[in-house]
C-alpha cells in the first residue's frame, strides 16, 4: 500500500475511533492491582516525558513512586486513546494554579490517594476530579465544616448536607477541590473566595466566569468523589481501568 494512502486511512481511522469515544469519560484505577500491567505496558511503549521520570525518581518513598507513576502512565495512556500517538513523552505544562496541561491535547484531571485513583479526560472543557477516602479524619471546627457545606452547595445544588456528619462534609470537600481543580485556580485560593477561610462571606455572584455544575460519583465502597467541569451529562459514572486489555482499549474495542 503506498505510504500516503497509508497514512491517510491510519489517520481516518483515528479520527473514526477518537469520534467514537464520549466527549467525558472517568476512570476510576486501583493502582496496587494496575502497577505491574501498567509498568510493562510502558516497557514496552514509552509514554511518559523526561519530566514524569524526573519527579518520579525524586520520591524517597517506594510505594509513592510506584503509585504516582502507576496513576500518570494510566493517564497517559487514556490521553493517548483520545488524541493519538502524538502525544507520547509530551511534558506536561503546570499552570500558576498547579494544574497540568497539555497544549495539545484533550482536558484531563487526575486525583489519587491511598492506592487509587480517579483520571477524567474531556474533549470539550476544563475538568476537575476529586476522590477521597471515607475514613478521612476530618478535624475542623463546626463553623468551617457549615462554611464548606455552603460553599459547595453554590456549585451543586443538592440535598441537604449536615456539617454534623463527616461523610456529608467529605462530599462537600470533594465537590470544592473538583471545582478548583476545573478552574485551575487552587483549592487555597478557592476557599479564600468562596469565605471558607479569611474571615469574608463568599458569595459565587462575586464570580460569574465560574460557571461550574459539580456532581458526586459513585467509585467504590470505600471512596467518595466528585466531578466538575462547566458542562456535565444527566448520567456519568466512573469506569474500571481496563489495564488486562490496554490493546484493545486503545484500539476502541470492548474490553
Amino acid at each position: 500500500m503506498p505510504g500516503e494512502l497509508k497514512s491517510s486511512l491510519s489517520a481516518d481511522v483515528g479520527s473514526k475511533r477518537s469520534a467514537a469515544i464520549p466527549d467525558l469519560e472517568v476512570f476510576f484505577v486501583d493502582l496496587v492491582e494496575a502497577a505491574p500491567h501498567l509498568e510493562t505496558e510502558e516497557e514496552k511503549t514509552t509514554r511518559l516525558s523526561h519530566a514524569d521520570v524526573e519527579r518520579a525518581a525524586g520520591m524517597a518513598d517506594a510505594e509513592a513512586r510506584r503509585s504516582w507513576r502507576a496513576a500518570r502512565i494510566a493517564t497517559r495512556i487514556l490521553l493517548e486513546r483520545v488524541s493519538g500517538t502524538g502525544l507520547r513523552r509530551v511534558p506536561f505544562e503546570i499552570e500558576p494554579g498547579g494544574r497540568p496541561v497539555l497544549a495539545e491535547g484533550p482536558h484531563f484531571s487526575i486525583s489519587h490517594t491511598s492506592g487509587i485513583a480517579l483520571i477524567a479526560v474531556s474533549k470539550r472543557a476544563a475538568v476537575g476530579v476529586d476522590i477521597e477516602a471515607k475514613s478521612r479524619s476530618l478535624k475542623m471546627s463546626g463553623n468551617r465544616r457549615k462554611r464548606i457545606i455552603e460553599a459547595a452547595g453554590r456549585y451543586a445544588p443538592q440535598a441537604p448536607l449536615s456539617p454534623q456528619i463527616d461523610a456529608d462534609v467529605l462530599i462537600a470537600w470533594v465537590q470544592l477541590e473538583a471545582a478548583a481543580k476545573a478552574l485551575g485556580i487552587g483549592i487555597g485560593r478557592l476557599l479564600t473566595d468562596e469565605g471558607v477561610v479569611g474571615g469574608a462571606k463568599g458569595t459565587r455572584e462575586k464570580h460569574p466566569e465560574r460557571a461550574l455544575m459539580t456532581k458526586t460519583l459513585s467509585v467504590a465502597p470505600d471512596y467518595v468523589a466528585a466531578i466538575a467541569a462547566a458542562y456535565l451529562p444527566d448520567t456519568l459514572t466512573a469506569d474500571h481501568f481496563p489495564y488486562g486489555s490496554i490493546d484493545a482499549f486503545l484500539a476502541g474495542r470492548p474490553t
